[in-house]
């Protein structure tokens, strides 16, 4: 199943975006900010998704939320706003929610085994919201951003992970900025979201599909038994649907 997520969308109004992607695809992951912050959009959720048939999941807030910040404040507010996607990802019935790992702020460099250490601590956290909400968290492998972001390895990310009952959301384009695509590969049992978009290998650019160097086919290939979605992330609606209709078509030719 083929899903969209394009930040833009959390600018417009709930209903005008939800008409809007029920006309072009088959799932919404839903980016959790701007005017599409769940705890805000519960009831309007509930209300409009009884008249489209739409499958859902959900992207925790990003902007400004670092669960591995040594500033205990810091940490516990974005801890606060995942546990909030969380209870409000359970009251919408929606099963699945992406989170990012922490990241390494300039004092975190100075110290980088204790942010590790802090991440651990909001992950057991999480985990456990998870489990009491049953709602599956996914966390995502980070693209290659100098040395402030965590989890853009496979032994980063499995570092993170450990034994936690987390899994994983395995963002394609990222991996590519990290020259990791089939390092991730084998982990794929743990895969239960997939982010989809192109770049040239350098930097994170969220590109058409075919508009970049990822070998698609090949990639597609190695998901070979993945059940999950295939979530287009896209800088525009227009390109959104543009990757959507190359996928579909390298879908068809495997």
């Amino acid at each position: 199943m083929i899903a969209i997520s394009v930040p833009v969308l959390s600018q417009l109004d709930f209903d005008e975006a939800f008409a809007y992607v029920s006309k072009e695809f088959d799932a919404w992951e839903i980016v959790g900010e701007g005017r599409h912050f769940l705890p805000n959009l519960v009831y309007q959720f509930l209300d409009a998704s009884s008249s489209y048939d739409l499958k859902f999941s959900a992207h925790a807030p990003l902007s400004d939320i670092n669960i591995g910040s040594l500033n205990e404040r810091v940490r516990e507010t974005s801890l606060k706003e995942i546990a909030g996607a969380l209870r409000s990802a359970h009251r919408m019935n929606i099963g699945v929610l992406t989170v990012h790992p922490g990241f390494y702020s300039p004092a975190g460099m100075l110290d980088k085994p204790k942010v590790i250490q802090t991440t651990l601590e909001s992950l057991s956290y999480i985990e456990k919201l998870s489990q009491d909400m049953g709602v599956r968290v996914a966390l995502e492998n980070m693209p290659n951003m100098g040395p402030l972001t965590m989890g853009r390895t496979p032994e980063e990310l499995m570092q993170l992970l450990g034994s936690f009952d987390i899994d994983v959301c395995f963002d394609i384009g990222h991996a590519h900025t990290m020259g990791a695509i089939d390092a991730f590969l084998p982990l794929k049992r743990r895969f239960i979201n997939v982010h989809i978009h192109d770049n040239l290998g350098e930097r994170d650019q969220h590109l058409p599909i075919g508009d970049g160097k990822i070998d698609f086919k090949r990639v597609l290939e190695g998901l070979s038994g993945y059940q999950g979605r295939y979530v287009i992330e896209a800088r525009t609606l227009k390109e959104a649907v543009l990757s959507r209709d190359r996928l579909r078509a390298l879908m068809s030719s495997l």
